[in-house]
C-alpha cells in the first residue's frame, strides 16, 4: 500500500479511461533466461555498430548547446535570445571538469546543475556547478566527487544534461542534453495485447481483458539486480506506486535514472492502455547496458510485469550488436511488490478500478518483491497480456 500522500493517479485521474477498459489480461510468469533476436548486425547507422564502445582509458570531451527549447517543463517568457554553452570533459575516473556560459536570460543565473535524465526526462541532480561572476560561467567546483561507473555509463549514453535555473524559472530556464555520440538509440514498443477472453475470473465464470498502467523505465549497467526493483525485501516507493496505483510520479526520485512512460501512442494525456493499445519510447545506449520496465497489472492489488531473468533486464547488446526484435514471453513475468494484500484479479474491492483511493488495501504480509510464480501464486490467463518490441534505430 502507499505509505505516502500519493496522487490517486489512475484511480481518479484516469478514472474515465479505466471505465472505457474495465470490459477489457497476461504473460508468462516463469523466472526464465533473457533470449532477443540480435538482429542482423547491419550498420546502425550512428557509428556504433561494428565499433568499441568508450572504455573509459582517456578523456572525453563534449561541446554542448543550451536553450529554452530542451527545458521540461516548458519555461515561461524566455527571451528569445537566451542561451548558454558549454564544454564538459569526463576522465577515467570520472573526473568531471565544465566550464558554462550563459545569455540573456530573465534575469541572472542562480543554479546551475549536471543532472541524469534522457532527453525529454528531467531527473536528479549529479553535480552543482559554481559561479564566480554572478550567473554569467559556471563550473564544476575543484572539490566535487568524482562519478560512478554507473554514472560514466550513462555520461556515454547521452542521459547526462545540463539545467540552468533563474528566479522566474525555479525549475530551469535553459537546458543541454550531454551527448558524446557514442551511444545508440533503441525505440521501445509495449503493447497490450489481451482480449476480453484473456483473463479467467473463476468466482464468477467470466472473463475480462487486462488494461496495463504506465510505467518507468530504466538503462542500467553494473546492477546485479534491476534498480527499479530494489531492495527486494520490501518495494521502493517508485514501484509501490506504480504496482498499486500506476503511479509514476514518485520513480525518478525513489530510483535514481528511472524514466516514466505515461502517454498512450496516439494519445494526448497520460492514461493506461486497453487491448491494441501501447506506449512507446525511445532510450539510448552503449554496449554492457541493461534495459529494464514496470507496468501495472491492472486488475489487481499490487501486480506488474517487468523483465525477468538473473538480473531482471534486458542486454541491449549480443556480442557487440544492438538488439532488434520482439522479447520472448518468457522473459517478461508478472511480478508481485508484496505491498497490498492480494483479492481475486478482476473483483477486488481495493483494485484499483474499484477503491475509493489510493492506501486504501490491507498490508500484505509477504513484503518480497518477486515473482508471482516465486511467491507459489498464479493467476489463469487464456493468452498474452503484453508484447515488447525493441528496435535500433539507424
Amino acid at each position: 500500500m502507499l505509505k505516502r500522500n500519493q496522487a490517486v493517479c489512475l484511480s481518479a485521474k484516469y478514472a474515465v479511461a479505466f471505465s472505457a477498459l474495465l470490459a477489457l489480461a497476461a504473460c508468462d510468469s516463469d523466472d526464465n533466461p533473457v533470449i532477443t533476436d540480435t538482429g542482423s548486425g547491419t550498420d546502425t547507422g550512428n557509428g556504433t555498430d561494428n565499433v568499441e564502445q568508450p572504455d573509459n582509458g582517456g578523456v572525453q570531451t563534449v561541446s554542448v548547446v543550451l536553450d529554452a527549447a530542451q527545458e521540461i517543463p516548458a519555461p515561461s517568457g524566455v527571451p528569445a535570445g537566451a542561451s548558454g554553452s558549454a564544454d564538459v570533459s569526463i576522465d577515467a575516473n570520472g573526473v568531471v571538469t565544465a566550464t558554462l556560459g550563459v545569455s540573456n536570460l530573465t534575469g541572472p543565473a542562480v543554479m546551475a546543475h549536471i543532472h541524469r535524465g534522457f532527453a525529454g526526462d528531467t531527473g536528479p541532480v549529479v553535480i552543482g556547478l559554481t559561479s564566480d561572476d554572478g550567473g554569467s560561467t559556471w563550473t564544476v567546483p575543484a572539490d566535487a566527487r568524482a562519478l560512478t561507473a554507473e554514472e560514466i555509463g550513462a555520461f556515454n549514453r547521452g542521459e547526462l544534461y545540463f539545467n540552468v535555473h533563474t528566479a522566474a524559472n525555479g525549475a530551469g530556464e535553459i537546458r543541454g542534453q550531454i551527448d558524446a555520440g557514442n551511444a545508440t538509440a533503441f525505440t521501445i514498443r509495449l503493447e497490450n495485447i489481451s482480449t476480453t477472453n484473456t483473463l479467467n475470473v473463476a468466482s464468477d465464470g467470466t472473463t475480462q481483458a487486462v488494461p496495463l498502467s504506465p510505467g518507468a523505465y530504466i538503462v542500467h549497467r553494473n546492477n546485479a539486480d534491476s534498480p527499479l526493483l530494489l531492495p527486494r525485501d520490501a518495494a521502493n516507493a517508485g514501484l509501490e506506486a506504480v504496482a498499486e496505483d500506476g503511479n509514476t510520479a514518485p520513480y525518478p526520485s525513489a530510483v535514481s535514472g528511472a524514466a516514466i512512460f505515461n502517454t498512450p501512442v496516439g494519445a494526448d494525456a497520460p492514461g493506461p492502455i486497453g487491448p491494441g493499445g501501447a506506449y512507446e519510447f525511445t532510450l539510448q545506449a552503449i554496449e554492457g547496458d541493461k534495459f529494464a520496465f514496470v507496468t501495472m497489472f491492472i486488475p489487481s492489488n499490487d501486480w506488474f510485469y517487468t523483465t525477468t531473468d538473473a538480473d531482471n533486464s534486458i542486454d541491449l547488446f549480443v556480442d557487440g550488436q544492438p538488439i532488434s526484435g520482439e522479447v520472448l514471453e518468457s522473459d517478461i513475468a508478472i511480478w508481485d511488490a508484496g505491498t497490498e494484500a492480494d483479492e481475486e484479479p478482476g473483483t477486488g474491492p481495493n483494485q484499483v478500478q474499484r477503491q475509493a483511493g489510493a492506501d486504501t488495501g490491507t498490508a500484505d504480509p509477504d513484503t518480497r518483491v518477486s515473482s508471482i510464480a516465486g511467491r507459489g501464486q498464479s493467476v489463469s490467463l487464456n493468452g498474452r497480456v503484453l508484447r515488447v518490441t525493441i528496435t535500433p534505430q539507424p
